[in-house]
């Protein structure tokens, strides 16, 4: 390839003989101008693009100048850009999330190439994915309230963007419920106050209210909604069909309900008790009549019904950052980003999508699966029947989705709520004054939602 050496040699020495490097102007590395292959380096494939043009170039990429022709000042210009080019964001979107982290963010901005990192107040992001010179996508992690620094280090060279994201405190807000109501699971007790969190199971409903406590309501057969009296303080909660779990915040599981002790009845499957060794977990999930948890290392474990194998967590599943339980099939969110599903298949619910890309949520619906990418889109797969996996065209840029029986819930960015999928509850008809919103979940045939 020597002819290229030739090529940059002669370009070099034009530049000198017609005085062009006395005109080098003092161009930002951050801008790389030169940079007309975008590579992220200015380098001698700019530099044969910028000759192969020469001349008249009306709105061409090699006229760096704008002149209208490519010629020696913009020869100029790429000399004085020669080398790697910095990184340069120049937006982050959104810009605002919760202090437990989890929010799906998008980077914009230019030369980023190679692998990428990014920072969030001095702790690493995860799923992060280059999509390509212009984009990076991510999920933050946990974080202090405030603002925090933004750092994005990418082929080698780092940007900052001084308060580029902002936590702040979960904001409690008023509970809604729809849907079926034969139970009495979308009657929100009048003094059960602003929430946190919600958790639709069947035929009942979970809350988290803002002091910790844990309250539920709808059917309690086998006491799902007997909240134990001694519970604590708890931060995160699960319903599943008649048990429910929660997170205390010194990190201990508490859990109740139907699995809880033999009766004799069928749902018993032990989903009620834990193994011996799990004495801390940092969140929980409920399937049918399984139970899973989430260590702190990233661990999952699984316990209860496993006939269909949702109990079995694969030996090479690696580190997660958040699970789900369906009715047979469980799926897990690994630190990477990546989503994986195990047990009953009959419908396809385990059958990630190849194109599925990189995730930040995920729910486990009866028998289908549906997750939220890093770009805030979403998908669904497994049963569709009744149109659960049926994503909506107009359907925009989410935070949050859920699964229920044959029917997915998303929230869109700007707070709003969509459903698909079965109706015959009214579950999926969202009510005409409800307001922006900050959660949702999905039971059987009813929705929840926390109105901001």
């Amino acid at each position: 390839m020597a002819w290229k050496s030739t090529i940059i040699i002669r370009a070099i020495l034009e530049a000198l003989r017609f005085g062009c490097i006395s005109m080098l102007v003092s161009s930002s590395a951050a801008q790389c101008p030169g940079d007309v292959v975008p590579t992220g380096a200015v380098n001698g494939t700019d530099l044969a693009e910028l000759l192969a043009t020469w001349g008249p170039c009306p709105n061409c990429a090699a006229d760096l100048d704008g002149s209208g022709s490519v010629d020696g000042n913009d020869l100029a210009v790429l000399l004085g850009a020669w080398g790697s080019c910095a990184p340069v964001i120049t937006t982050i979107l959104p810009n605002v999330g919760p202090l437990g982290g989890g929010t799906a963010i998008t980077i914009t901005g230019n030369y980023f190439i190679g692998s990428a990192s990014v920072m969030m107040g001095g702790v690493p992001a995860v799923a992060v994915q280059l999509v390509n010179p212009m984009t990076i996508t991510a999920v933050t992690p946990a974080g202090a309230e405030g603002f925090v620094d933004v750092v994005v280090t990418s082929g080698g060279q780092t940007v900052t963007r001084l308060g580029g994201f902002t936590y702040r405190p979960a904001t409690p807000g008023t509970l809604r419920a729809w849907g079926q109501n034969v139970q009495g699971q979308c009657n929100v007790p009048a003094n059960v106050g602003p929430c946190l969190g919600v958790e639709a199971g069947v035929a009942y409903s979970a809350a988290l209210r803002v002091d910790g406590s844990v309250r539920a309501w709808g059917q309690n057969s086998w006491g799902a909604c007997s909240v134990p009296s001694d519970l604590g303080a708890c931060d995160v909660v699960a319903a599943g069909w008649q048990h429910t779990l929660a997170r205390r915040t010194d990190g201990s599981l508490r859990l109740w309900g139907v699995g809880t002790t033999n009766t004799g009845y069928f749902p018993f499957y032990g989903q009620c008790i834990p193994p011996a060794d799990l004495t801390s977990c940092s969140s929980v999930a409920a399937g049918m009549y399984h139970s899973m948890a989430l260590l702190p290392n990233g661990t999952v474990r699984a316990w209860g019904l496993n006939e269909q194998g949702q109990c079995n967590v694969p030996p090479d599943l690696g580190a997660c950052t958040a699970i789900s339980g369906g009715v047979y099939h469980s799926l897990a969110l690994v630190h990477d980003g990546q989503v994986r599903a195990w047990g009953a298949n009959n419908k396809g619910q385990c059958n990630i999508p190849g194109d599925l890309g990189l995730c930040s949520s995920i729910d486990a619906g009866s028998f289908h699966s549906i997750a939220l990418r890093a770009d805030g889109l979403v998908r669904a797969w497994g049963c569709n029947l009744a149109g659960a996996c049926n994503v909506p065209a107009s359907l925009g840029a989410c935070s949050a989705v859920a699964a229920g029986n044959g029917f997915s819930v998303a929230l869109q960015v700007d707070g709003s709520v969509q459903a698909w999928g079965a109706n015959d509850y009214g579950q999926c008809s969202v009510p005409n004054d409800l307001g922006p919103c900050t959660s949702v979940s999905a039971g059987d045939y009813h929705t929840l939602a926390i109105e901001r």
